[in-house]
């Protein structure tokens, strides 16, 4: 299946096709036994114990509201889980054109860069959420309905 120098590439792309099974399943299984996420998502700690945001929080209904479709609500509640989302669709769709081209296209590269760009998406987010909470009274969080 896999041929040319890509290696870690088409190990990714497997790894994405995996995740696509699980992530598929695990939403059918969702809609055929609607559960409360409160339920199978523990309170975060450091939330409860600081009254602050963690770089996490807002995650869960981010992903709650991007395979929703509400992909503005899903930045809105945490930035890193469409830029995660669209990174993914991203290579996907590139290693599956470079599967199914017998690698006329080619895999999407993996670069440092993507990583990096997620952490400082995360920090931004962290530190803004919290100035908000801290400095104005506002809790984000809370101001977003789906």
């Amino acid at each position: 299946m896999f041929q040319g120098k890509a290696l870690l590439e088409q190990k990714l792309y497997v790894a994405g096709l995996i995740f696509a099974a699980l992530s598929v399943t695990g939403i059918a299984l969702l809609i055929f036994i609607p559960l409360n996420p409160s339920y199978i998502v523990p309170q975060c700690q450091f939330n409860m114990l600081t009254g602050l945001y963690c770089p996490g929080c807002g995650g869960t209904r981010a992903a709650i509201a991007f395979f929703s479709g509400h992909w503005l609500k899903s930045f809105l509640y945490h930035p890193f889980v469409p830029y995660c989302g669209i990174l993914y669709i991203a290579f996907m769709v590139k290693g599956t054109l470079a599967v199914l081209a017998k690698e006329k296209f080619q895999y999407m590269k993996f670069r440092n860069g993507y990583i990096f760009f997620g952490i400082a998406i995360l920090l931004i987010q962290f530190a803004v959420k919290n100035v908000l909470l801290l400095v104005y009274g506002i809790d984000w969080l809370q101001n977003i309905s789906i």
